[in-house]
């Protein structure tokens, strides 16, 4: 067994694995995850390789989240695979340590994991994250609001929609164009609409959030007053609808919340990789509030009691009303 990082003369091999394990009834892989599988990501996916071939990956993209006036590096994960051949002799535990020692590394002090399994939560990797799902109700003397379909020519008008959100995926205008073209978001087909003053993205029915088909706004960008206006717009030709919200979104969730309403998780699992870092990171942030946060030697459960757990959280309510809110996938989805 030889451990590497993929060489770029090597991606269309990671990326067959990929597709034989994730996309056996067509699609590819490199189309949805074009960032992922990137020559520029390449020493960031993690292999294994066995009898000359590459028989385990596992992805890392590191990217950067607002969080308020904070900034922390993440590092996101997905595409983790192994060779139906090759599994059960422990290579993505293998991968998954070493990933969590690259990541901080490269200054990532949270890692956000598109999955749930033993792997990860061997790791220390939990369910964390405060976030609702509410369904769009239209008032009877509601008027829609124009909106289209967004195409790349929008781009100007996502960008800065998106960069109003208070807690968000920090998006370049290289990587937005690249995201946008995907046509993809939580791990589904996705349109984006876009009004004058706001963007929402719509997929349909997700597994991890909904076992019906119903149509979902998994993100959403502009000031709120505007959102709610689209989707309210949207809902009328494609019910029922679901918006997904996180604890930041005080509007939505004022407008939105009803006795249907839910609290949810983050779609997988977090796990903050190093107290000290991860706390420097914040700190912009969290001088702003009446807390002190010490550092913990237990980081799984340092993450629930920093963002919130549908777990058992220790000495949750010391901090419970002042829970560090997290962005959802959304187009960054991995």
């Amino acid at each position: 067994m030889k451990i590497l990082k993929l060489p770029e003369d090597r991606i269309s091999e990671a990326v067959n694995l990929a597709n034989r394990v994730f996309r056996e009834n067509g699609g590819s892989m490199l189309e949805d995850y074009p960032l992922l599988f990137s020559s520029n990501n390449a020493q960031n996916v993690l292999c294994v390789e066995e009898d000359g071939k590459i028989v385990s990956i596992f992805g890392l993209l590191f990217k950067d989240i607002q969080i308020f006036s904070a900034r922390l590096r993440a590092s996101l994960v997905g595409s983790v695979c192994t060779d139906e051949k090759y599994r059960g002799r422990g290579y993505s535990t293998t991968l998954m340590n070493e990933a969590g020692e690259i990541s901080k590394e490269k200054g990532a002090s949270l890692m956000l994991i598109s999955g749930d399994n033993s792997v990860y939560r061997k790791f220390g990797a939990v369910d964390a994250g405060v976030y609702f799902a509410h369904f769009v109700n239209i008032p009877d003397a509601f008027e829609n609001v124009k909106y289209h379909k967004a195409t790349i020519e929008d781009l100007d008008s996502l960008m800065y929609f998106h960069a109003m959100e208070p807690v968000r995926f920090v998006r370049n205008r290289e990587t937005f164009k690249v995201m946008l073209k995907t046509s993809k978001a939580d791990n589904m087909p996705a349109t984006i609409f876009l009004s004058d003053s706001a963007y929402a993205v719509i997929t349909d029915g997700i597994g991890e959030k909904d076992d019906q088909k119903r149509y979902h706004c998994v993100e959403h960008g502009g000031c709120q007053s505007d959102v709610v206006n689209l989707v309210r717009t949207l809902a009328r030709k494609m019910s029922p609808m679901i918006i997904h919200t996180t604890s930041a979104d005080c509007v939505l969730n004022g407008v939105f919340n009803s006795e249907k309403s839910i609290r949810r998780r983050f779609i997988g699992t977090v796990k903050i990789l190093d107290s000290n870092m991860f706390l420097d990171q914040l700190s912009s942030f969290l001088e702003e509030l009446p807390i002190d946060i010490q550092p913990y030697k237990d980081l799984s459960e340092m993450t629930k009691y920093i963002f919130g757990s549908t777990e058992e959280v220790k000495n949750e309510n010391s901090l419970s009303r002042y829970l560090i809110p997290l962005p959802d996938y959304g187009i960054d989805y991995v």
